[in-house]
């Protein structure tokens, strides 16, 4: 009878496969019995409990690794246990942060790689999380949100990361950044804290194109604050809005947000988005000028004034080319 019970596991765990491909992750802390379930619902095994018995005696049920495995449809249980064995054929996934994105912009593209976005936003504005970081990254400390503070960068995320691991390697970056721009210490000279400096970058990374005209947008939104003018700057207000226009109506200047930097005098509370190395150095040493105002020339390049009617003048200009 044990013969027989013998010869049957066999036969079964040893299908004939050829079938399509068939891509599944294993992730770091997933329970072992739903990688096996999905591989039996996915067609690549029968049974899982003839799988999870060969893995249990082959000795490799604490040692397989996460990433991404391809099975065959309908390769049996043995040869699945073998490509186990081997280990997965991708260990890393590549994501970039590109310079400008904010949050809810670039946490939605880790969705292909099976993370849950709502999960991730939720994580990136926990305060007890956030405080948890902040014993490694003492920049965080007292903040209520990581906007701002993940470095514009490609990164190699193990396919196994939890999403509480994901943000460590773009904050790691940050911090390299943050340091070698010596942030703590430079900000002073332009009159705001570290954190204000972060703020203030983030608004300037969304307003210019080119790098050259950094200084130049720096100087003008600097020389507003200290003359208690408001910022009125677009991309502060589209950062709360749901679904943002191109150009803002005279409506949209009107919400109640601390965000509205047309309506509140000084600082968005917090960044609208991930600043690069080159906008926190245009921050920290911006343009020498008197000037207050600017405006796209070409959706590039700007026109600077030092005067509301120079500025008027500029405006018009525009409209007629």
């Amino acid at each position: 009878m044990r013969r027989a019970v013998f010869f049957a596991f066999l036969l079964l765990s040893c299908a004939s496969g050829g079938g399509e491909e068939v891509e599944i992750t294993y992730r770091r802390g997933e329970r072992l019995s739903d990688f096996v379930r999905e591989m039996r619902e996915r067609g690549v095994i029968n049974s899982e409990r003839v799988m999870k018995v060969l893995i249990r005696l082959s000795g490799i049920e604490r040692r397989i690794k996460p990433g991404v495995y391809v099975f065959e449809e309908g390769e049996g249980e043995w040869k699945a246990l073998g490509r186990l064995k081997k280990g997965p054929i991708l260990r890393h996934f590549q994501f970039t942060i590109k310079e400008g994105e904010a949050l809810r912009e670039f946490l939605p593209r880790l969705s292909r790689y099976g993370y849950d976005t709502v999960k991730l936003l939720n994580l990136a504005f926990d305060t007890l999380y956030i405080s948890h970081l902040s014993r490694r990254f003492a920049f965080l400390k007292g903040k209520k949100s990581l906007e701002g503070f993940l470095y514009p960068d490609t990164y190699f995320i193990d396919y196994g990361a939890m999403e509480e691991e994901v943000f460590i390697p773009p904050l790691e970056r940050f911090k390299a950044v943050w340091d070698s721009l010596r942030v703590e210490e430079r900000s002073e000279g332009v009159g705001l804290s570290p954190y204000e400096v972060l703020i203030l970058a983030s608004v300037v990374e969304k307003e210019a194109v080119l790098d050259e005209e950094k200084p130049l947008i720096a100087s003008v939104f600097l020389n507003r604050l200290r003359r208690g003018m408001p910022l009125a700057a677009d991309p502060t207000i589209k950062y709360v809005l749901e679904n943002p226009p191109k150009i803002l109506s005279f409506k949209h200047t009107r919400i109640n947000s601390p965000y509205n930097t047309y309506r509140f005098t000084g600082l968005p509370p917090t960044p609208i988005c991930s600043p690069s190395a080159k906008t926190l150095e245009a921050v920290l040493n911006p343009a020498k000028t008197d000037y207050l105002f600017f405006a796209s020339a070409d959706g590039r390049r700007h026109r600077f004034a030092r005067t509301y009617k120079e500025h008027l003048r500029n405006v018009r200009r525009m409209n007629i080319r």
